[in-house]
């Protein structure tokens, strides 16, 4: 009985050993990157709101209404078309890992398009700035150029 016991003991050390070193060697968990390649992850846009975005719009004359079309859910957070224009905003401090919203969000980041409701329908030309999302529609009557610039301005420095 001495024998199995100091047998055991010594082989649920060795396990434990075994198991401590392969935590040790595991890389350090990383959250998935909010920001894409070449955005700052520092800039003010991360902490603006979707209503900003819209007044902003309005304010440099690329959209000429502030009227608000609501689109499917579980592609973002929020998701609604304004004059022509879809705007998207993920809320990527409360939305879950697994949500459809946040698996869009990741497939933007990482991919530079999304899977438009898991149909297999990807959009190329969304536009990422921060956690916004921008489509330009077919029905979009202004300067798709000027829409697009003063997008990617938005929240890019501190006024």
């Amino acid at each position: 009985m001495k024998k199995f016991t100091i047998i055991s003991s010594i082989a649920i050390v060795l396990v434990f050993a075994a198991l401590m070193a392969a935590v040790a060697l595991m890389p350090d968990f990383k959250k998935p990157a909010r920001a894409a390649e070449g955005e700052d992850p520092d800039a003010p846009v991360w902490s603006m709101t979707i209503d900003e975005l819209v007044d902003f719009l309005y304010d440099r004359g690329v959209i000429k209404s502030k009227d608000r079309t609501p689109l499917t859910d579980g592609t973002a957070s929020i998701a609604f078309s304004v004059d022509g224009v879809d705007l998207y905003w993920w809320d990527l401090d409360n939305l879950s890992e697994d949500s459809d919203e946040m698996r869009a969000y990741t497939e933007l980041v990482e991919e530079g398009q999304i899977d438009l409701w898991g149909m297999g329908k990807y959009f190329m030309t969304l536009t990422k700035n921060g956690p916004f999302g921008l489509y330009v529609g077919s029905e979009y009557g202004g300067s798709a150029k000027d829409l697009l610039d003063a997008f990617a301005e938005f929240g890019q420095k501190a006024d």
